[in-house]
């Protein structure tokens, strides 16, 4: 299968196909392009045109079989009301929380996507990626899971304690974040034609909840997002950071394609359980490797994932966000010696 062209690659990677190389993505290469093109993050909201041109020039580079079209995953929360950091690199971050208790929660409101201005810049970068590669690449947006966006909102440590304290308020918290992402997803998936949805949970990380405390507080609501990205005829992805070994079995009861790894995961442990039922990406280590490496290193790396992944289900990418100031020539040289 030689001669598939880049979104053949990814679907053929999603059906078990066989091939002759593994596609590859970033998977979350947004920021980082737009830091190598010397785009600041608030420029790109000011200026579609140069956010996009950004993802091309890295594109030319890197000829990614798949690419991440919408990045600023973290939309819903400026739109509820959160007040936010924008720097010159990297993704905007929470400053004000909004929820501190179950009667401000009562008060909050549902943001509507299409009064959200964030939101409407980065669909315009996006549709103007997908009309210039969306017939010849797998295109996909990213977005929060509830888990996260609740944390988010109400502040992680707070929630962490209100897990023990008052789980009927983190279950209502959850509710409302649910129906958020709803909102938000539909908005998205109505306005963009994309192949693919990420949802990115890091906050159920391994390193921060146990097992149980994911099938119980996250998992139920991904299964809710998920069934509407679906419903939607898009493909369902999912990313949570850290090691996550734990609880693979338990992320299968959530429909999905493809499941984004962290580095902390052995692919091949990863392939085991998950069998031909979802496809594995990842799990290039971005910081020791990518960030701190040589090509040498890089190269290194990326035969030991497509081992350990049996060459086949598998699309060869980062285990999270490619960093900025990530050296050009430690990603590009991904595409060198992808075959089987």
């Amino acid at each position: 299968m030689s001669d598939l062209g880049h979104k053949e690659k990814v679907l053929a990677a999603l059906n078990f196909e066989p091939m002759d190389s593994v596609p590859i993505c970033g998977p979350f290469q947004g920021y980082w392009g737009l830091e190598y093109s010397n785009v600041s993050v608030q420029k790109s909201f000011d200026n579609p045109d140069l956010a996009a041109e950004a993802q091309l020039k890295v594109l030319e580079k890197c000829d990614f079989d798949g690419l991440e079209v919408f990045w600023d995953w973290q939309t819903p929360l400026q739109a509820a009301g959160c007040e936010v950091n924008i720097t010159e690199v990297g993704g905007p971050s929470t400053r004000t929380h909004i929820v501190s208790d179950a009667s401000s929660l009562d008060a909050l409101d549902v943001p509507d996507p299409s009064q959200d201005k964030r939101l409407k810049s980065g669909i315009e970068t996006a549709a103007k990626l997908i009309d210039s590669i969306g017939d010849e690449r797998y295109v996909y947006y990213d977005l929060l899971a509830p888990f996260t966006l609740a944390g988010e909102l109400h502040g992680v440590e707070k929630m962490m304690l209100d897990l023990y304290t008052d789980p009927d308020f983190v279950n209502a918290l959850l509710s409302f974040a649910t129906e958020t992402l709803k909102v938000y997803n539909k908005y998205l998936t109505d306005s963009l034609d994309v192949d693919g949805v990420f949802m990115c949970d890091p906050t159920a990380s391994g390193e921060l909840i146990s097992k149980a405390t994911f099938e119980t507080y996250s998992r139920p609501y991904m299964k809710e997002i998920s069934d509407t990205i679906k419903a939607a005829g898009k493909d369902v992805m999912i990313h949570i950071c850290g090691d996550v070994s734990d609880r693979l079995e338990s992320i299968l009861e959530i429909p999905h394609e493809v499941l984004s790894v962290d580095t902390p995961v052995d692919l091949a442990v990863a392939r085991k359980v998950m069998g031909e039922r979802v496809t594995l990406l990842g799990n290039l280590d971005v910081a020791n490797t990518l960030f701190n490496g040589t090509p040498d290193d890089v190269r290194a790396q990326v035969r030991n994932r497509i081992d350990a992944a049996g060459g086949v289900g598998h699309i060869l990418a980062g285990g999270c966000d490619i960093a900025p100031g990530t050296p050009m020539e430690n990603v590009e040289v991904w595409k060198e010696n992808t075959t089987v």
